[in-house]
């Protein structure tokens, strides 16, 4: 993939995980990116196109460090490479497994599929946005619908896909079969994470916790955030009961605008960016996660809160309709005032559900065993059909 691991975002989460379980497996999995170089080249060229930034500073340190990041892959490899030698690092393994971004399989296509092992395409950005309000979302689901996208898609060997919408969505617009297989996802290592890596944070022990964790963005449902955080604040029976509490960092726009209202309303605590360790930890000290993305494939952050009991509303699309059993282990709702309303009603006790079913569904129907030996049958069905 092309991004940096230090990102820290749920895609890097995914391929580490990935690289780490496989190695255990005694598997040979590395995860291989471009350097530093090559992604602060990029970095610039995208801000340049969507934000006019032609000479301003760009970070792009990320929010993990490489320390952690080792730690976290276990005995696999994080091999960093220049796009000179990414055709030659690649030709030393059996099967690539690439995300499907543009970028990531445009770099892969200039240097020739068929010079390149086997080829599989994991769909970690959603290819279709559900809603689309700015000009950059409208351009995603113009150019991954379009004649291009099918051309980058094409000498692939498989599409995996984590979410039914999607595997739908590619059998019928491109020409190259896909499988569905959700992320393994192990209840038992994120409550250990929740024990050995404890904040100081202090959490309202007297009012409903309720957690935002994840980017400021258009993606993340940020405007929604605000919306309903303004809905909140005009119901005073309601703002004494709960603590909002945001985590997550964003453009300076985004990041100025929930420290305002943090200011403004008393019941909103901003606490900006935290390691991916201490989510676990951070989870289980609330009482309900409230995840209003626009769009996702199989959000990590829903995964670990059910993982830990904790009760999620979100909207009803593609990935969070994938894990959330509507009225069971959390809300699927259609509009902001229907996610207001369920707040509402989680702070008032009227909503009550069943923590050990919570963990339940998620053991049964993301097993880590099971999902780590679909994968491997996937990449193993493809490897043997490309060599003789």
């Amino acid at each position: 993939m092309l991004p940096l691991l230090t990102q820290g975002g749920g895609a890097e989460k995914y391929f580490i995980n990935l690289a780490r379980n496989f190695r255990d497996r005694g598997i040979e999995m590395d995860v291989i990116t471009m350097n530093e170089n090559f992604f602060n080249k990029f970095a610039r060229l995208l801000h340049i196109f969507a934000l006019g930034n032609f000479f301003g500073k760009i970070d792009t340190i990320g929010r993990e460090s490489e320390e952690s990041i080792k730690r976290q892959l276990g005995k696999a490899r994080w091999i960093k490479t220049s796009y000179k030698n990414l055709g030659k690092g690649l030709r030393n393994y059996d099967i690539i497994y690439a995300k499907n971004e543009l970028v990531d399989l445009v770099l892969l296509k200039s240097k020739g599929y068929k010079k390149l092992p086997p080829i599989i395409v994991g769909v970690h950005t959603p290819i279709f946005y559900p809603e689309t309000k700015s000009f950059i979302s409208k351009l995603h689901n113009f150019l991954y619908s379009s004649f291009f996208y099918s051309w980058l898609l094409r000498g692939a060997k498989r599409v995996h896909v984590s979410n039914s919408f999607t595997e739908n969505l590619v059998n019928k617009n491109f020409k190259i079969k896909s499988q569905l297989i959700y992320y393994p996802f192990s209840t038992e290592k994120i409550r250990q994470s929740a024990q050995n890596n404890k904040t100081e944070i202090n959490f309202d022990s007297g009012k409903k916790n309720i957690i935002f964790a994840g980017r400021l963005s258009e993606q993340k449902g940020f405007d929604t955030l605000v919306n309903i955080i303004e809905r909140i604040s005009k119901s005073h029976g309601l703002t004494e009961k709960i603590s909002l509490n945001v985590f997550g960092s964003g453009d300076a726009e985004c990041e100025a605008k929930i420290k305002n209202l943090a200011n403004k309303f008393p019941f909103v605590r901003y606490f900006g960016h935290v390691e991916n360790k201490f989510i676990p930890n951070i989870l289980v000290q609330n009482n309900l996660m409230i995840a209003p993305s626009k769009w996702e494939t199989l959000p990590y952050s829903i995964l670990e809160a059910q993982a830990l009991g904790l009760p999620v509303i979100a909207f009803d699309i593609p990935g969070p309709n994938d894990i959330i059993k509507d009225s069971r282990t959390g809300f699927l709702v259609k509009t902001e005032e229907d996610f207001a309303g369920k707040i509402k009603d989680f702070a008032e006790g009227k909503i009550r559900l069943d923590k050990s079913e919570i963990v339940e569904n998620i053991e049964k129907r993301f097993n880590p065993e099971k999902m780590y030996d679909e994968l491997l049958n996937m990449f193993q069905e493809n490897l043997s059909k490309a060599k003789p």
